[in-house]
Protein backbone atom coordinates (compact mmCIF):
# COMPACT_ATOMS: atom_id res chain seq x y z
CA UNK A 1 0.00 0.00 0.00
CA UNK A 2 0.96 3.63 -0.59
CA UNK A 3 0.10 5.67 2.49
CA UNK A 4 -0.09 9.41 3.12
CA UNK A 5 0.13 10.86 6.67
CA UNK A 6 -1.00 14.46 7.16
CA UNK A 7 0.87 16.52 9.75
CA UNK A 8 4.33 17.62 10.87
CA UNK A 9 4.76 16.96 14.58
CA UNK A 10 6.17 14.27 16.82
CA UNK A 11 2.82 12.44 16.63
CA UNK A 12 3.01 12.17 12.83
CA UNK A 13 6.66 11.13 13.00
CA UNK A 14 5.71 8.35 15.44
CA UNK A 15 2.89 7.22 13.12
CA UNK A 16 5.36 7.21 10.22
CA UNK A 17 7.85 5.06 12.12
CA UNK A 18 5.24 2.53 13.22
CA UNK A 19 3.39 2.31 9.90
CA UNK A 20 6.66 1.71 8.05
CA UNK A 21 7.08 -1.49 10.11
CA UNK A 22 3.95 -2.96 8.47
CA UNK A 23 4.41 -5.60 5.79
CA UNK A 24 1.54 -3.90 3.94
CA UNK A 25 3.35 -0.54 3.65
CA UNK A 26 5.17 -0.13 0.33
CA UNK A 27 5.63 3.65 0.51
CA UNK A 28 4.82 6.14 3.30
CA UNK A 29 4.64 9.91 2.68
CA UNK A 30 4.27 12.62 5.35
CA UNK A 31 2.74 16.00 4.41
CA UNK A 32 4.64 18.18 5.29
CA UNK A 33 6.64 16.19 7.87
CA UNK A 34 9.70 17.60 9.65
CA UNK A 35 13.45 17.74 9.33
CA UNK A 36 14.08 14.36 11.00
CA UNK A 37 11.97 12.50 8.43
CA UNK A 38 13.86 11.46 5.26
CA UNK A 39 13.42 14.09 2.52
CA UNK A 40 12.25 11.50 -0.02
CA UNK A 41 9.24 10.69 2.18
CA UNK A 42 8.13 14.29 2.72
CA UNK A 43 5.61 16.39 0.79
CA UNK A 44 6.68 20.02 1.11
CA UNK A 45 3.61 22.12 0.52
CA UNK A 46 1.16 24.44 2.20
CA UNK A 47 -0.94 23.27 5.13
CA UNK A 48 -3.48 20.68 4.04
CA UNK A 49 -6.37 22.55 5.69
CA UNK A 50 -5.65 25.41 3.25
CA UNK A 51 -5.68 23.33 0.08
CA UNK A 52 -7.81 20.20 -0.18
CA UNK A 53 -7.61 20.49 -3.98
CA UNK A 54 -3.83 20.15 -3.91
CA UNK A 55 -4.23 17.16 -1.58
CA UNK A 56 -6.61 15.48 -4.04
CA UNK A 57 -4.15 16.06 -6.88
CA UNK A 58 -1.35 14.45 -4.87
CA UNK A 59 -3.48 11.42 -3.97
CA UNK A 60 -4.31 10.93 -7.65
CA UNK A 61 -0.78 11.51 -8.92
CA UNK A 62 0.94 9.27 -6.34
CA UNK A 63 -1.79 6.59 -6.35
CA UNK A 64 -2.30 6.83 -2.57
CA UNK A 65 -4.24 3.89 -1.10
CA UNK A 66 -4.85 5.21 2.43
CA UNK A 67 -4.81 8.69 4.00
CA UNK A 68 -4.03 9.02 7.72
CA UNK A 69 -4.95 12.41 9.19
CA UNK A 70 -2.64 13.19 12.10
CA UNK A 71 -3.61 16.65 13.29
CA UNK A 72 -6.94 18.20 14.14
CA UNK A 73 -7.18 21.25 11.86
CA UNK A 74 -7.88 19.35 8.60
CA UNK A 75 -10.42 17.11 10.37
CA UNK A 76 -12.34 20.07 11.78
CA UNK A 77 -12.18 21.67 8.32
CA UNK A 78 -13.80 18.54 6.82
CA UNK A 79 -10.96 16.73 5.07
CA UNK A 80 -12.59 13.30 5.54
CA UNK A 81 -15.86 14.54 4.05
CA UNK A 82 -13.98 16.06 1.10
CA UNK A 83 -11.95 12.93 0.36
CA UNK A 84 -14.94 10.61 0.66
CA UNK A 85 -16.83 12.78 -1.81
CA UNK A 86 -13.88 13.06 -4.23
CA UNK A 87 -12.67 9.45 -3.93
CA UNK A 88 -15.54 7.11 -2.96
CA UNK A 89 -14.07 3.99 -1.39
CA UNK A 90 -10.75 5.63 -0.49
CA UNK A 91 -10.05 4.75 3.17
CA UNK A 92 -9.37 7.69 5.48
CA UNK A 93 -8.28 7.57 9.11
CA UNK A 94 -10.14 10.23 11.09
CA UNK A 95 -13.71 11.38 11.83
CA UNK A 96 -15.98 13.50 9.67
CA UNK A 97 -16.39 17.22 10.36
CA UNK A 98 -19.32 16.64 12.72
CA UNK A 99 -17.43 14.15 14.89
CA UNK A 100 -14.37 16.42 14.83
CA UNK A 101 -16.45 19.16 16.46
CA UNK A 102 -15.95 17.28 19.73
CA UNK A 103 -12.51 18.90 19.64
CA UNK A 104 -13.25 21.82 17.32
CA UNK A 105 -15.73 23.39 19.74
CA UNK A 106 -15.55 23.01 23.51
CA UNK A 107 -19.12 24.34 23.71
CA UNK A 108 -20.33 21.68 21.26
CA UNK A 109 -18.58 19.00 23.31
CA UNK A 110 -20.02 20.38 26.55
CA UNK A 111 -23.56 20.34 25.11
CA UNK A 112 -23.14 16.75 23.92
CA UNK A 113 -21.82 15.51 27.27
CA UNK A 114 -24.67 17.20 29.10
CA UNK A 115 -27.20 15.59 26.72
CA UNK A 116 -25.57 12.14 26.99
CA UNK A 117 -25.16 12.43 30.78
CA UNK A 118 -21.39 11.97 30.54
CA UNK A 119 -19.63 13.17 33.72
CA UNK A 120 -17.63 16.35 33.05
CA UNK A 121 -16.80 19.71 34.58
CA UNK A 122 -19.83 21.98 34.76
CA UNK A 123 -19.49 25.04 32.54
CA UNK A 124 -20.86 28.47 31.81
CA UNK A 125 -20.49 29.41 28.13
CA UNK A 126 -19.97 33.10 27.36
CA UNK A 127 -19.97 34.64 23.88
CA UNK A 128 -18.88 38.13 24.91
CA UNK A 129 -16.62 39.79 27.45
CA UNK A 130 -19.63 41.33 29.18
CA UNK A 131 -21.32 37.94 29.57
CA UNK A 132 -18.11 36.34 30.85
CA UNK A 133 -17.46 39.09 33.40
CA UNK A 134 -21.07 38.93 34.58
CA UNK A 135 -20.70 35.18 35.23
CA UNK A 136 -17.31 35.47 36.90
CA UNK A 137 -18.31 36.36 40.51
CA UNK A 138 -20.47 33.25 40.88
CA UNK A 139 -17.66 30.84 39.88
CA UNK A 140 -15.78 28.70 42.37
CA UNK A 141 -11.99 28.90 42.57
CA UNK A 142 -9.77 27.62 41.15
CA UNK A 143 -11.47 28.39 37.83
CA UNK A 144 -10.65 26.99 34.38
CA UNK A 145 -11.06 29.17 31.28
CA UNK A 146 -11.23 27.41 27.90
CA UNK A 147 -11.26 29.04 24.49
CA UNK A 148 -14.04 27.38 22.48
CA UNK A 149 -12.06 26.65 19.32
CA UNK A 150 -8.71 25.12 18.38
CA UNK A 151 -5.73 26.73 20.12
CA UNK A 152 -2.88 24.19 19.78
CA UNK A 153 -3.27 23.09 23.39
CA UNK A 154 -2.73 26.64 24.68
CA UNK A 155 -6.37 27.71 25.03
CA UNK A 156 -6.81 26.53 28.63
CA UNK A 157 -5.78 28.50 31.71
CA UNK A 158 -6.28 27.90 35.43
CA UNK A 159 -6.95 30.81 37.79
CA UNK A 160 -6.78 30.95 41.57
CA UNK A 161 -8.20 34.47 41.84
CA UNK A 162 -10.87 36.40 39.97
CA UNK A 163 -8.55 39.25 38.99
CA UNK A 164 -6.26 37.05 36.90
CA UNK A 165 -9.32 35.40 35.32
CA UNK A 166 -10.71 38.83 34.42
CA UNK A 167 -7.39 39.83 32.83
CA UNK A 168 -7.31 36.61 30.80
CA UNK A 169 -10.87 37.12 29.58
CA UNK A 170 -9.94 40.60 28.39
CA UNK A 171 -6.93 39.17 26.54
CA UNK A 172 -9.17 36.59 24.85
CA UNK A 173 -12.10 38.83 23.88
CA UNK A 174 -10.45 42.24 23.44
CA UNK A 175 -6.87 41.17 22.66
CA UNK A 176 -8.07 38.26 20.50
CA UNK A 177 -5.04 36.16 21.48
CA UNK A 178 -6.80 33.08 20.10
CA UNK A 179 -8.45 34.81 17.14
CA UNK A 180 -11.87 33.39 16.23
CA UNK A 181 -11.21 30.40 18.49
CA UNK A 182 -11.83 32.77 21.40
CA UNK A 183 -15.19 34.09 20.21
CA UNK A 184 -16.71 31.95 22.96
CA UNK A 185 -15.18 30.96 26.28
CA UNK A 186 -16.10 28.25 28.78
CA UNK A 187 -15.84 29.09 32.47
CA UNK A 188 -15.47 25.65 34.01
CA UNK A 189 -15.24 24.15 37.45
CA UNK A 190 -11.74 22.90 38.23
CA UNK A 191 -11.56 19.11 38.50
CA UNK A 192 -9.33 17.58 41.16
CA UNK A 193 -7.65 14.18 40.74
CA UNK A 194 -5.13 12.40 38.53
CA UNK A 195 -5.15 12.93 34.78
CA UNK A 196 -5.09 10.06 32.29
CA UNK A 197 -5.37 9.86 28.51
CA UNK A 198 -7.36 7.00 27.01
CA UNK A 199 -7.33 6.50 23.23
CA UNK A 200 -9.98 4.47 21.41
CA UNK A 201 -9.81 3.32 17.79
CA UNK A 202 -13.37 3.49 16.46
CA UNK A 203 -15.05 2.12 13.31
CA UNK A 204 -18.44 3.77 13.72
CA UNK A 205 -19.90 0.82 15.66
CA UNK A 206 -17.17 -0.61 17.91
CA UNK A 207 -14.03 0.56 19.69
CA UNK A 208 -10.63 -0.87 20.58
CA UNK A 209 -8.81 0.70 23.53
CA UNK A 210 -5.10 1.49 23.44
CA UNK A 211 -2.98 1.41 26.63
CA UNK A 212 -3.56 4.34 28.98
CA UNK A 213 -0.99 7.13 28.96
CA UNK A 214 -0.32 10.14 31.15
CA UNK A 215 0.88 13.45 29.72
CA UNK A 216 2.21 16.64 31.27
CA UNK A 217 0.57 19.85 30.08
CA UNK A 218 2.32 22.53 32.16
CA UNK A 219 5.46 24.07 30.69
CA UNK A 220 7.82 23.89 33.66
CA UNK A 221 9.28 21.32 36.03
CA UNK A 222 7.13 20.94 39.12
CA UNK A 223 3.95 21.27 37.06
CA UNK A 224 4.35 25.04 36.93
CA UNK A 225 3.93 27.58 34.16
CA UNK A 226 1.37 27.91 31.38
CA UNK A 227 -0.49 25.12 29.61
CA UNK A 228 1.21 23.78 26.50
CA UNK A 229 0.51 21.21 23.83
CA UNK A 230 2.34 18.74 26.10
CA UNK A 231 5.86 18.48 27.54
CA UNK A 232 6.15 14.72 27.97
CA UNK A 233 4.30 11.48 28.61
CA UNK A 234 4.64 7.91 29.73
CA UNK A 235 2.81 4.68 28.98
CA UNK A 236 1.27 2.62 30.41
CA UNK A 237 -0.35 4.91 32.92
CA UNK A 238 -1.37 3.03 36.07
CA UNK A 239 -4.31 5.29 36.83
CA UNK A 240 -7.27 3.37 35.33
CA UNK A 241 -8.54 0.14 36.85
CA UNK A 242 -10.13 -2.53 34.65
CA UNK A 243 -13.56 -1.57 36.03
CA UNK A 244 -12.93 2.06 35.08
CA UNK A 245 -11.92 1.07 31.53
CA UNK A 246 -15.21 -0.81 31.20
CA UNK A 247 -17.11 2.19 32.58
CA UNK A 248 -15.40 4.59 30.14
CA UNK A 249 -16.14 2.22 27.26
CA UNK A 250 -19.82 1.83 28.12
CA UNK A 251 -20.71 5.28 29.48
CA UNK A 252 -18.45 7.60 27.47
CA UNK A 253 -17.18 5.97 24.26
CA UNK A 254 -20.36 4.09 23.29
CA UNK A 255 -22.51 7.26 23.45
CA UNK A 256 -20.02 8.93 21.06
CA UNK A 257 -20.25 5.97 18.69
CA UNK A 258 -24.05 6.03 18.74
CA UNK A 259 -24.40 9.79 18.32
CA UNK A 260 -21.77 10.36 15.61
CA UNK A 261 -21.05 6.92 14.10
CA UNK A 262 -17.55 8.02 15.03
CA UNK A 263 -14.53 6.73 13.09
CA UNK A 264 -10.82 7.20 13.67
CA UNK A 265 -9.20 7.99 17.00
CA UNK A 266 -11.22 9.26 19.94
CA UNK A 267 -9.03 10.80 22.64
CA UNK A 268 -10.68 10.88 26.05
CA UNK A 269 -8.89 13.10 28.56
CA UNK A 270 -9.94 11.98 32.03
CA UNK A 271 -9.67 13.14 35.61
CA UNK A 272 -9.58 10.16 37.97
CA UNK A 273 -10.77 10.93 41.50
CA UNK A 274 -10.61 7.46 43.09
CA UNK A 275 -10.55 3.78 42.15
CA UNK A 276 -14.35 3.59 42.12
CA UNK A 277 -15.49 2.78 38.58
CA UNK A 278 -17.64 5.86 38.08
CA UNK A 279 -15.57 8.34 40.09
CA UNK A 280 -14.07 10.10 37.09
CA UNK A 281 -14.90 12.89 34.66
CA UNK A 282 -14.07 13.89 31.10
CA UNK A 283 -11.70 16.84 30.86
CA UNK A 284 -11.73 16.96 27.06
CA UNK A 285 -12.33 15.05 23.85
CA UNK A 286 -9.87 15.21 20.97
CA UNK A 287 -10.49 13.86 17.48
CA UNK A 288 -6.96 12.58 16.82
CA UNK A 289 -3.97 10.93 18.46
CA UNK A 290 -2.57 13.00 21.31
CA UNK A 291 0.87 14.54 21.16
CA UNK A 292 3.06 13.65 23.13
CA UNK A 293 1.21 10.50 24.33
CA UNK A 294 1.25 8.85 20.88
CA UNK A 295 5.03 8.65 20.81
CA UNK A 296 4.92 6.55 24.00
CA UNK A 297 1.89 4.43 23.13
CA UNK A 298 3.02 3.40 19.64
CA UNK A 299 6.43 2.31 20.93
CA UNK A 300 4.66 -0.09 23.31
CA UNK A 301 1.76 -1.65 21.39
CA UNK A 302 2.06 -4.99 19.63
CA UNK A 303 0.64 -5.94 16.25
CA UNK A 304 0.37 -4.12 12.94
CA UNK A 305 -0.69 -0.49 13.47
CA UNK A 306 -1.63 -0.13 9.82
CA UNK A 307 -4.18 -2.93 10.16
CA UNK A 308 -5.67 -1.27 13.24
CA UNK A 309 -6.02 2.06 11.40
CA UNK A 310 -7.55 0.47 8.29
CA UNK A 311 -10.07 -1.33 10.53
CA UNK A 312 -11.52 2.03 11.57
CA UNK A 313 -12.74 2.63 8.00
CA UNK A 314 -13.84 -0.95 7.28
CA UNK A 315 -10.80 -1.50 5.04
CA UNK A 316 -9.42 -4.34 7.19
CA UNK A 317 -11.31 -7.15 8.97
CA UNK A 318 -10.73 -7.61 12.68
CA UNK A 319 -8.55 -10.70 12.41
CA UNK A 320 -5.88 -9.55 14.87
CA UNK A 321 -5.73 -10.59 18.55
CA UNK A 322 -7.33 -8.36 21.19
CA UNK A 323 -7.59 -8.56 24.97
CA UNK A 324 -11.11 -8.66 26.44
CA UNK A 325 -11.97 -6.74 29.58
CA UNK A 326 -15.69 -7.09 30.16
CA UNK A 327 -17.41 -5.25 27.31
CA UNK A 328 -14.18 -3.49 26.35
CA UNK A 329 -11.56 -4.76 23.88
CA UNK A 330 -7.92 -3.78 24.34
CA UNK A 331 -5.04 -3.68 21.86
CA UNK A 332 -2.21 -5.85 23.26
CA UNK A 333 1.07 -4.26 24.32
CA UNK A 334 4.42 -5.57 25.46
CA UNK A 335 5.82 -5.55 28.98
CA UNK A 336 7.78 -2.58 30.20
CA UNK A 337 7.22 1.15 29.97
CA UNK A 338 7.90 3.97 27.52
CA UNK A 339 8.77 7.55 28.45
CA UNK A 340 8.77 10.55 26.12
CA UNK A 341 10.32 13.92 27.02
CA UNK A 342 9.73 16.93 24.79
CA UNK A 343 12.68 19.13 23.85
CA UNK A 344 11.41 22.70 23.57
CA UNK A 345 12.68 26.19 22.86
CA UNK A 346 13.05 28.19 26.08
CA UNK A 347 10.05 30.45 26.57
CA UNK A 348 7.51 28.07 25.01
CA UNK A 349 4.49 28.47 24.92
CA UNK A 350 5.31 32.18 24.82
CA UNK A 351 7.92 34.02 22.78
CA UNK A 352 10.81 31.80 21.63
CA UNK A 353 13.97 31.93 19.56
CA UNK A 354 13.90 30.08 16.24
CA UNK A 355 16.61 28.76 13.91
CA UNK A 356 18.52 27.21 16.80
CA UNK A 357 21.16 24.88 15.22
CA UNK A 358 20.96 21.39 16.67
CA UNK A 359 22.92 18.13 16.63
CA UNK A 360 21.36 14.84 17.74
CA UNK A 361 23.82 12.15 18.93
CA UNK A 362 23.20 8.68 17.56
CA UNK A 363 21.16 6.68 20.13
CA UNK A 364 23.12 3.82 21.69
CA UNK A 365 20.06 1.54 21.82
CA UNK A 366 17.37 0.50 19.36
CA UNK A 367 14.89 1.06 22.20
CA UNK A 368 15.56 4.81 22.16
CA UNK A 369 14.77 7.13 19.28
CA UNK A 370 14.20 10.80 18.55
CA UNK A 371 11.13 12.04 16.67
CA UNK A 372 11.09 15.48 15.14
CA UNK A 373 8.47 18.21 15.55
CA UNK A 374 9.36 21.89 15.08
CA UNK A 375 12.59 21.27 13.21
CA UNK A 376 13.77 21.63 9.62
CA UNK A 377 16.79 20.57 7.60
CA UNK A 378 18.35 23.51 5.74
CA UNK A 379 21.61 23.28 3.88
CA UNK A 380 22.56 20.12 5.72
CA UNK A 381 21.88 21.66 9.13
CA UNK A 382 19.02 21.03 11.54
CA UNK A 383 17.32 24.24 12.73
CA UNK A 384 14.43 24.70 15.15
CA UNK A 385 11.23 26.24 13.77
CA UNK A 386 8.75 26.31 16.67
CA UNK A 387 8.26 25.78 20.39
CA UNK A 388 8.21 21.99 20.59
CA UNK A 389 11.30 20.88 18.67
CA UNK A 390 11.68 17.12 19.16
CA UNK A 391 10.84 14.15 21.40
CA UNK A 392 13.20 11.70 23.08
CA UNK A 393 11.40 8.37 23.45
CA UNK A 394 12.71 5.25 25.20
CA UNK A 395 11.45 1.84 26.30
CA UNK A 396 12.65 0.32 29.58
CA UNK A 397 11.87 -2.71 31.70
CA UNK A 398 9.90 -0.36 33.96
CA UNK A 399 9.13 3.36 34.09
CA UNK A 400 12.25 4.26 36.08
CA UNK A 401 14.46 2.40 33.59
CA UNK A 402 12.82 4.11 30.59
CA UNK A 403 13.08 7.48 32.30
CA UNK A 404 16.77 6.97 33.07
CA UNK A 405 17.48 6.18 29.42
CA UNK A 406 15.73 9.33 28.20
CA UNK A 407 17.49 11.67 30.62
CA UNK A 408 20.88 10.03 29.98
CA UNK A 409 20.40 10.79 26.29
CA UNK A 410 19.36 14.38 27.06
CA UNK A 411 22.57 14.80 29.06
CA UNK A 412 24.54 13.59 26.04
CA UNK A 413 22.48 15.89 23.80
CA UNK A 414 23.21 18.82 26.12
CA UNK A 415 26.97 18.27 25.80
CA UNK A 416 26.73 18.03 22.00
CA UNK A 417 24.78 21.30 21.90
CA UNK A 418 26.55 23.18 24.69
CA UNK A 419 26.65 26.48 22.78
CA UNK A 420 22.84 26.66 22.47
CA UNK A 421 21.50 24.87 25.54
CA UNK A 422 20.66 28.24 27.12
CA UNK A 423 17.98 28.55 24.41
CA UNK A 424 16.52 25.09 25.03
CA UNK A 425 14.37 23.56 27.74
CA UNK A 426 12.89 20.26 28.87
CA UNK A 427 11.08 19.28 32.04
CA UNK A 428 13.16 17.31 34.52
CA UNK A 429 10.24 15.52 36.20
CA UNK A 430 8.54 13.59 33.40
CA UNK A 431 7.54 10.12 34.69
CA UNK A 432 9.19 10.80 38.05
CA UNK A 433 7.97 8.60 40.89
CA UNK A 434 5.42 10.26 43.15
Amino acid sequence: MRILILGSGGREHALYRKIKESSHARKVFVWPGNGLIPAEDRVRSKAVADSFTELAEFITREKIDFTVVGNEAPLVAGVRDFLKDRFPGHPVFGPDALGAQLEGSKAFSDDFMREAKIPHGTSVIADSLAAALAALPSQDLPLVLKADGLAAGKGVSIHHDLKSAEEKLKEIFDGRIFGDSGNRVLLQKFLHGTEASLFALCNGREAMLLPVARDYKRALTGDLGDNTGGMGAYCPGEHLTEAQKIYVHEKIIEPVLKKFAYRGLLYVGLMIRSERADDLAVVEFNCRFGDPETQSILHLIEGDLLEYLLWTDDAQPQNFPLIKAGSARLVPYRRGSVVNVVLAAKGYPGAIAKDIPLVFPEPSSAELHVTGAGIESQGGKLLSTSGRIANVVAWGKDRDDARARVYAYLEEFSKANSTVTDRLYWREDIAASV
